[in-house]
């Protein structure tokens, strides 16, 4: 028996040598692809293979969108964003011996306040939760390259000295040689105990003492190397002093956030508005079960446009993926299938809003206002409603107050008379005369009266035993509809307001656009036109000698500016009330800026007899009337004055200049050109400013003088001719715009 036979066929030799070749096969190409796969790892994709063992931690962080630029017609940037720097210390790596070393250092670099120092030491001082790594916020808004008040360019000019008090925090410039503000040539007035000197405009503080005034702490002195050129003001660059001493401090950094910023500042301040952290208030949800609008330092739209198109502004907020690799964290653009159920999520940027102002009008009206305190000015297109300027005094500085406020100007605005927040171009007051149009239109429609029916005025109109006087006190004779509304008679409208009564007056001040909203896009006062329902309920009597000061727009009615345009644009344009809009068109992030254009009107239901009588009235006030000395050379402008009884009481202790300025009449004029083929219609408002042919009508002169020199030719509108109602879909609700929560009702 051989050995085969007794093996059996498993011992096989060749069957063995074929096994034994495929099991070597086969770990040769295991061995094979294990290296090709090492080759890979290691060689081909070891960098990228090694980044991700550095990873520590990945997470999702909000991305907030960048806020909409708002433009001018012409394409001038009025707000956009800009970058703004934040120092921080991480106090989970502060270690206790270093809590003073690190304040001392800071308060060294920054001119840090003794309150400031101290909250630094307390902060630093607190137990930390090694769950949140909350940094400790020392300073925000660091000086870099641009002016912190202004934005404006800062340049490198050497030492310049200044003072700084470590207890209030005021810094103070070397004292001029003529005491006067370098920037508003104003004269300096005394400050604190009388040592020190101020702006009384700008509130910025000069000294040349050793103490401070307002505390008699020494102050330090020190100098900064750069200058401002818009407002002279001197500063050092704090960025580049900390990052040369973070080597000091390896528990501080500097962070970088977008910043807000106004680049003209007070011409357009009341329209833009500006915008500020959220509160508390703003985090709370609309719905109590649902989401917050707003996140952790989120900024919100306060006043003016970027409060009424937060929305559109503000974007949609992405996600960003970040890792963590030892102590640095970074963005992660594509972590492949690591991060596949991490994508990062793309922000969509807020929308740019094109306005329709005209910053060259505009600049206009703040120049020709420049000798008045407080007052307004709005110029609109007759043809469309576009608003073309609206400037309220005084302004203020939206640069400051969106997260730059200091105590000074905080305390400065508050303190004035002249209330420098308030837009005053949407703000109600008693028209006056300007009111008179819609006391002859009532009127001429329910048939009281003809142009040629006439009065007599012998300077006072007696009605339930009171005398109502008239501005003149001689009287004006013997008056027709014209010469009444040329001559502004109080009498002839005491009588028509007499005939009318009440009720009437409120109809017809309705139909012609008082009392409702203009349609701008920010928030504005509707105005009051009072009936005898309203005087029941407020005062729970009703007088009829209370339609007499009606007639001629004093007592309870009141308007905006804006609204006095609005409806002498309607008597511009025949008859046919535009309704106001600010936005001429709107981004929605393909680069190409689609028309806003609202440009809808309504009838105000006047025959066209009634209007020509009304024309040709406000064109004999330009011509030999109440404002004959406001004409323009060559063009005929038709145009209505106003002097409302304003004067109010001073509190006690208030300055000589106040008190007589507070006694004074508010003065109006509001007018439009060419006066039959009307383009511009303005609307000029001084608060107790005296007489409105005197003080307003010279200024709206200016303003439609100057809008004849940029504007050459353009849009007319025969002045007694009515338009026809434009009727159709609001485009605004393309762009899912809210106005009904603009305006406040109106009583």
């Amino acid at each position: 028996m051989n050995l085969r036979y007794q093996l059996g066929p498993s011992h096989d030799a060749r069957h063995f040598a074929a096994r034994n070749a495929v099991a070597l096969a086969v770990v040769v190409v295991g061995i094979m692809g294990l290296g090709m796969r090492l080759l890979l790892v290691q060689v081909i994709h070891g960098e990228r293979y090694e980044q991700f063992a550095t990873i520590e931690r990945v997470s999702k962080v909000r991305s907030t969108a960048p806020r909409g630029m708002i433009v001018g017609s012409k394409g001038d940037v009025l707000a956009r964003n800009i970058e703004s720097h934040r120092l921080e210390v991480l106090a989970h790596r502060v270690k206790k011996g270093r809590v003073r070393p690190i304040a001392d250092t800071l308060r060294r670099l920054l001119d840090l306040t003794d309150s400031e120092y101290n909250g630094l030491l307390t902060e630093l001082s607190k137990p930390v939760d090694p769950r949140r790594h909350k940094p400790i916020v020392v300073r925000r808004g660091l000086v870099s390259s641009h002016c912190p008040y202004d934005s404006h360019q800062l340049d490198l000019t050497g030492d310049h000295v200044y003072g700084f008090c470590p207890t209030c925090g005021r810094s103070y410039e070397s004292v001029p040689k003529r005491h006067t503000c370098p920037v508003h040539r104003r004269k300096l007035v005394p400050s604190g105990n009388g040592d020190g000197l101020h702006c009384p405009v700008c509130a910025r503080e000069f000294l040349d003492r050793q103490l401070c005034p307002y505390d008699d702490t020494p102050v330090h002195r020190g100098k900064h190397a750069l200058r401002c050129a818009m407002c002279a003001r001197t500063f050092n660059d704090e960025v580049a002093i900390l990052r040369s001493h973070l080597h000091e401090l390896p528990e501080a950094r500097i962070q970088t956030e977008i910043q807000r910023e106004y680049p003209y500042r007070y011409l357009a301040s009341h329209l833009l508005g500006y915008v500020s952290r959220v509160s508390s208030r703003d985090m709370r949800p609309f719905d109590l079960d649902g989401p917050s609008r707003y996140s952790l330092n989120d900024t919100v739209g306060r006043t003016g446009l970027e409060r009424a198109l937060d929305a559109l502004l503000r974007g949609v907020d992405g996600e960003q993926v970040l890792i963590r690799r030892g102590n640095q964290e970074e963005k992660a653009v594509n972590l492949d299938d690591l991060l596949a159920a991490m994508q990062p999520k793309q922000t969509v940027a807020g929308m740019n809003v094109k306005l329709t102002l005209d910053l060259a009008l505009q600049r206009r009206a703040k120049v020709s206002m420049s000798h008045v305190h407080s007052g307004a000015a709005v110029a609109l297109e007759v043809a469309t409603g576009r608003v073309l300027a609206l400037y309220s005094k005084p302004s203020f500085d939206p640069n400051a107050w969106s997260g730059r406020l200091t105590p000074e100007i905080k305390a400065h605005t508050d303190a004035s008379p002249y209330a420098p927040l308030m837009n005053k171009a949407l703000h109600a007051f008693p028209p006056a005369s300007t009111y008179k149009v819609v006391t002859s239109a009532a009127a001429l429609e329910e048939g009281l009266v003809t142009p040629k029916s006439t009065f007599w005025c012998p300077g006072y109109y007696e009605y339930g035993g009171r005398r109502f006087r008239c501005h003149k006190k001689s009287g004006h004779g013997e008056v027709d509809l014209g010469k009444a509304i040329e001559q502004s008679c109080d009498v002839y409208f005491y009588k028509l307001g007499e005939q009318l009564g009440i009720d009437r007056l409120a109809t017809y001040g309705r139909k012609m656009g008082f009392g409702e909203p203009t349609g701008l896009e920010v928030y504005e006062q509707n105005g009051r036109v009072p009936n005898k329902d309203w005087y029941l309920q407020r005062y729970g009597k009703y007088f009829p000698g209370f339609a007499l000061s009606t007639a001629v727009g004093q007592k309870d009615a009141t308007a905006t500016p804006l609204q006095l345009a609005r409806v002498y644009a309607g008597l511009a344009r025949g008859g046919s009330l535009p309704n106001v809009s600010l936005i001429d068109s709107l981004d929605k992030g393909d680069r190409k800026m689609q028309p806003y254009g609202r440009h809808h009107s309504r009838s105000m239901g006047l025959k066209p007899s009634t209007l020509k009588a009304i024309h040709v009235g406000l064109k004999r006030v330009v011509e030999s009337g109440t404002a004959r000395k406001s004409q323009l050379k060559k063009v005929v402008m038709a145009g209505k004055t106003g002097t409302a009884e304003a004067a109010q009481r001073a509190k006690p202790g208030t300055p000589p200049d106040i008190v007589r300025w507070l006694k004074d009449d508010h003065a109006w004029f509001v007018g439009f050109a060419p006066a039959d083929k009307p383009r511009v219609v303005v609307a000029v408002f001084v608060e107790h400013g005296g007489h409105g042919g005197h003080v307003a009508a010279p200024i709206a002169k200016r303003i439609i003088k100057r809008y004849l020199q940029l504007h050459p030719t353009g849009p007319s509108y025969s002045a007694t001719t009515a338009v026809p109602k434009v009727m159709g879909p609001d485009p605004a609700n393309d762009f899912g715009l809210d106005h009904s929560s603009q305006t406040e009702p109106s009583p």
